[in-house]
């Protein structure tokens, strides 16, 4: 089943009715594709960063719809959603650029780390579409960001545990109350790559019940229908597969 749909640039993106390829979610899903591999032959950092620290959904305005994922402006100005920022900062564990992870987490001080960057909505055109809110990125995000932060203190890492055995109690209730009774057609890859995450790097033993409990036979399927359906990603199913088995 290992069928990827990428654009001319070589970037997973999602086939359109008129049969181009739209790379709205590029970022996010090169991220996660980064992040199972290991495989950065596209240079993630080098692709998406366009500022300092900064991102965009595509590097090529004509990827995607009305030019909306090219759009970036400041920290507090683009279109990178709390769900966005998952696989950017999940690529940024393996592509081994601590210059990278220090830029990514200097932007997010500027939000105080409270709010990510999706000031449009989602497809309309930056220069014609009107401001909205951010998304605020709280538990999750910081226990991820903070495990990222462990991959820059060697030894020193482990003064984080007691604070991550805090910030992941957020996924443990998400994975009893939410994850396991999710409809089967909602999204369920940041949800998963963040589990991921808290399996690889520094786990507690708050992220292992987690883990535990996460009903994975049913989470594989709900990948199965967000890969494999209109999205024509299944090989990215053959990688979850892999790890939820």
């Amino acid at each position: 089943m290992s069928q990827f749909t990428r654009d001319k640039y070589g970037l997973l993106g999602q086939i359109q009715g008129d049969g181009s390829v739209e790379g709205g979610d590029s970022a996010c899903w090169n991220g996660h594709y980064v992040y199972l591999t290991g495989d950065n032959s596209i240079d993630y950092v080098k692709t998406f960063e366009v500022s300092f620290g900064g991102y965009v959904r595509h590097p090529d305005p004509a990827c995607t719809n009305n030019g909306f994922g090219a759009y970036y402006s400041s920290p507090w100005g683009g279109v990178i959603s709390r769900d966005q920022m998952a696989g950017i900062i999940a690529a940024l564990f393996k592509v081994g650029d601590k210059g990278a992870i220090l830029r990514h987490l200097a932007h997010r001080a500027c939000s105080l780390f409270l709010f990510s960057y999706n000031t449009i909505k989602n497809g309309r055109k930056p220069s014609e579409a009107r401001r909205k809110l951010s998304d605020l990125t709280l538990f999750d995000v910081w226990a991820t960001e903070l495990r990222l932060v462990g991959t820059l203190l060697g030894p020193l890492k482990h003064v984080l545990y007691p604070v991550l055995c805090v910030l992941d109690l957020h996924q443990l209730l998400a994975t009893v109350l939410f994850a396991n009774t999710h409809p089967m057609n909602k999204d369920p890859i940041n949800y998963t790559l963040r589990l991921l995450i808290s399996q690889d790097y520094q786990p507690t033993f708050i992220s292992r019940l987690s883990w535990k409990l996460c009903d994975r036979v049913r989470l594989l399927a709900r990948h199965f229908n967000y890969w494999c359906g209109w999205r024509k990603n299944c090989g990215m199913y053959d990688l979850y597969e892999e790890r939820l088995k």
